[in-house]
C-alpha cells in the first residue's frame, strides 16, 4: 500500500508539471502581440543600414505570426497525395494474442487481449515559409514543436492488404506499399491480426500555420523563425497547422483535465501512503 501511494505521487506531480507546461503555452499564445512578417523585415533592414554589407547583425526576438504554408518544392502525402511541407506516415496492426492470467483464487484463465503495433512509421519535410499579406519568413521547426493535422485514420481488414513478396509481408494501399518481415506476423493459434490502421498526418501547402518562437537574423539563410535561445531558451517554440483560437482551446482543455487528475492521485497517494505507513 506504502508504494502504490508513493507512485500515485509521482504521477500526479508529472501530471501537474505537464498542466503548468500546458498553461505556459497558452499564457504565451495568448499575451505574445502577433508580428508581421513585412515589419520584422523592415526592422532588421533598418538595423542593417549601419552594418557591413553581408554581414549578420545577430539580431533576434520573440515573436508569434500567422500566415499561410508555403513550399516551393512540396513532398505529397503517401496515402492522400496532398502537397505539403512534412508528411508523418503511420502504420498500425491491430492484434489480439492469446494470454494466460492467474486470477486472486489461483485459477488460470485464458483471454484474448487486444494489442497495437506500429509496423511502420516514416516522417518527411521539405524547407518551407510562413507566409503572410506582407511577405514570408523561412521556418526552420524541431519534430517535437510542430502540430501536423491529421488527414487520413482509415481502418483496413487483413485480407484486403496483405500480400506476400519474396517471404516478406507486404501492405498494399492503393499507391502506398510498405515491406515487413513476416516473423511475428503471421497468425495463429496464440495470435491474430484484427486489421491495420493507416494514420497520415501534414502540414498542407497553402494551409493556415501559426509560429510562435525565435526570429533571428542568421549568416546563412537571413532571418529565419526557430526554436527560442540563450535567454529566451524557456520560452515555447510551436508550429501549428492548426489556428491560434484552436491552439489554446486543446491547451485549455489539457491543462485542466491534467491539473484535476493530479489533484486526486495526489490525495489518493498521500492517503495511501500514511495508511502504508501506519501499517
Amino acid at each position: 500500500m506504502l508504494w502504490i501511494g508513493l507512485i500515485l505521487l509521482v504521477i500526479g506531480a508529472v501530471l501537474f508539471f505537464l498542466s503548468t507546461r500546458a498553461a505556459t503555452k497558452m499564457h504565451y499564445m495568448q499575451a505574445t502581440e502577433t508580428s508581421k512578417v513585412g515589419d520584422l523585415l523592415a526592422l532588421l533592414a533598418e538595423i542593417k543600414q549601419d552594418m557591413p554589407p553581408g554581414m549578420s547583425t545577430g539580431w533576434r526576438d520573440y515573436v508569434e505570426l500567422k500566415g499561410r504554408v508555403a513550399c516551393d518544392e512540396p513532398i505529397h502525402g503517401e496515402l492522400s497525395a496532398t502537397p505539403a511541407a512534412m508528411c508523418e506516415t503511420t502504420v498500425q496492426r491491430m492484434v489480439e494474442r492469446r494470454e494466460e492470467r492467474r486470477d486472486a483464487q489461483g485459477n488460470v484463465r485464458t483471454e484474448w487481449r487486444k494489442h497495437t503495433e506500429t509496423v511502420s512509421s516514416n516522417r518527411r519535410e521539405a524547407p518551407f515559409y510562413l507566409q503572410d499579406d506582407s511577405g514570408r519568413i523561412r521556418v526552420k521547426p524541431t519534430a517535437k514543436a510542430v502540430e501536423l493535422v491529421k488527414v487520413i485514420d482509415r481502418f483496413e481488414q487483413p485480407n484486403a492488404i496483405e500480400q506476400m513478396s519474396g517471404g516478406n509481408l507486404v501492405l498494399s494501399h492503393g499507391g502506398f506499399r510498405v515491406s515487413v518481415s513476416s516473423g511475428g506476423f503471421v497468425g495463429g493459434a496464440t495470435s491474430r491480426t484484427i486489421g491495420y490502421k493507416f494514420i497520415e498526418r501534414i502540414l498542407p501547402v497553402n494551409g493556415p500555420l501559426y509560429a510562435l518562437g525565435e526570429v533571428a537574423d542568421t549568416d546563412d539563410e537571413g532571418l529565419v523563425l526557430r526554436e527560442p535561445t540563450d535567454d529566451q531558451k524557456k520560452r515555447p517554440f510551436l508550429v501549428s497547422g492548426k489556428t491560434e483560437e484552436e491552439l489554446v482551446r486543446a491547451s485549455k482543455r489539457s491543462s485542466r483535465i491534467m491539473k484535476i487528475i493530479a489533484i486526486a492521485l495526489a490525495v489518493g497517494g498521500v492517503a495511501l501512503t500514511v495508511l502504508g505507513a501506519l501499517r
